[in-house]
């Protein structure tokens, strides 16, 4: 495989644990990124933590559809355009580096003229968990990009079926091994004034589906992507949220956490235990993580 060209999957949830991996692709000299997810893109942590990175979004779902030729085209020509410059090293991926990126480095391979048998080794060797679904759909692109006769469109399907039915891997082990691996998702308690509170209903009501910082003190290292936000009152529970940033500085010198608010309510009154009620009065930084026994008690109230 190209040493430039790499493939694989996304960064972590875990906003310290992505910025590490951020930090360990620019070490290794990677300049470019396509990130090919059509459910989510790090361009914004991208272009905050490694503003010098080039990024593509270069979205498709990942549905068993078939891919179309001009998805393919457009990747290849900007991966090689970036790889035109010798000091260049292109980071292809999308959510877990089993089918859609390993199908795409396949299409660049075969692009820049390597032989269809040495790219789908060569893609397997540097990601051994690469299924590559959607190696026909690349492969297709490529013979109708090229002219390639009725025989050598045959010949060259069934090196791949060949190839394929050598080196299959089950996408369902594969991608279960890899949830395995991934952690999941913490909850959090945000408390929010009446007036905080009023503040962001009104924002809400006039930009549903908008991103809303609330102000917290301090990024604890569990947060991440898409972690559950409980919001609360001395009232009672009175919404929920999904974390889609890390906290950021603002203009006034505060932290704020960007969250899409799911919905807000009337407030929910809970039985909470001594140490929250406390944390709720003001005692303790905001957020406040929400263990599992507390989530329970809480699934049961609301």
């Amino acid at each position: 495989m190209n040493r430039r060209l790499a493939v694989g999957g996304d960064l972590s949830p875990n906003f310290r644990r992505a910025r590490a991996q951020l930090d360990e692709l620019v070490a290794a000299g990677i300049t470019h990124i396509a990130d090919l997810r059509s459910e989510w893109t790090d361009e914004s942590l991208v272009a905050e933590w490694a503003p010098q990175l080039h990024y593509l979004h270069h979205p498709v779902d990942d549905a068993g559809q078939v891919i179309s030729p001009d998805w393919f085209a457009e990747l290849a020509d900007w991966v090689n355009a970036a790889l035109a410059d010798p000091s260049a090293k292109v980071l292809v991926h999308c959510h877990m580096g089993v089918n859609r990126a390993p199908s795409a480095a396949l299409a660049v391979l075969l692009s820049q003229g390597v032989e269809l048998r040495p790219a789908l080794d060569a893609i397997r060797e540097a990601r051994p968990v690469a299924v590559i679904d959607y190696a026909r759909d690349a492969l297709d692109w490529h013979l109708s990009a090229t002219g390639a006769d009725a025989k050598s469109r045959r010949n060259a399907r069934r090196r791949l079926g060949r190839w394929k039915g050598s080196n299959q891997l089950d996408a369902i082990d594969v991608i279960r091994a890899i949830r395995d691996t991934e952690t999941p998702g913490n909850r959090w308690w945000l408390r929010l004034s009446d007036d905080d509170l009023d503040v962001l209903a009104r924002i809400v009501e006039t930009a549903a589906d908008v991103a809303v910082g609330l102000v917290v003190e301090s990024e604890p290292p569990q947060l991440g992507q898409f972690d559950d936000i409980f919001l609360v009152t001395l009232r009672g529970l009175v919404g929920r949220a999904l974390v889609v940033g890390p906290p950021r500085g603002d203009e006034d010198g505060h932290l704020v956490l960007p969250v899409l608010v799911q919905n807000l309510f009337p407030p929910v009154a809970l039985s909470l235990p001594r140490k929250v009620n406390t944390w709720l009065k003001g005692s303790g930084p905001n957020l406040r993580l929400l263990p599992a026994p507390e989530y329970r008690a809480l699934t049961l109230a609301d």
